[in-house]
């Protein structure tokens, strides 16, 4: 399997929420998304400086659905939304073994 990590900060003035909804449409949108998961980065106030606002990780089955996610028109069009959007982002998609990963 292979897993997309993609961490941001929202740009001043930008609408978190619009960032969430954005990404949130593309599972609907791009075929070949196994699991899904965004959330806001949770942290008591003045304890998250120099950390990322929201993560989202998804899995695919493999390198070419995560590349089929990659180039697909929805994901395209949300990049050149968001991108104006945000101050800073960090990507990582790496291959796993999903039996391996598995915690009893």
């Amino acid at each position: 399997m292979f897993r997309h990590v993609f961490l941001y900060k929202v740009a001043p003035g930008a609408d978190p929420q619009a960032t969430v909804d954005i990404l949130n449409a593309l599972p609907a949108k791009v075929p070949g998304i196994r699991n899904w998961t965004l959330g806001q980065h949770q942290a008591p106030a003045g304890k998250s400086a120099g950390r990322w606002d929201y993560g989202l990780v998804c899995d695919f089955d493999g390198f070419a659905e995560l590349q089929a996610y990659n180039g697909h028109p929805s994901h395209l069009e949300a990049v050149k939304t968001l991108l104006p959007m945000l101050a800073a982002h960090a990507i990582c998609d790496f291959e796993f073994d999903s039996e391996k990963q598995k915690v009893s």
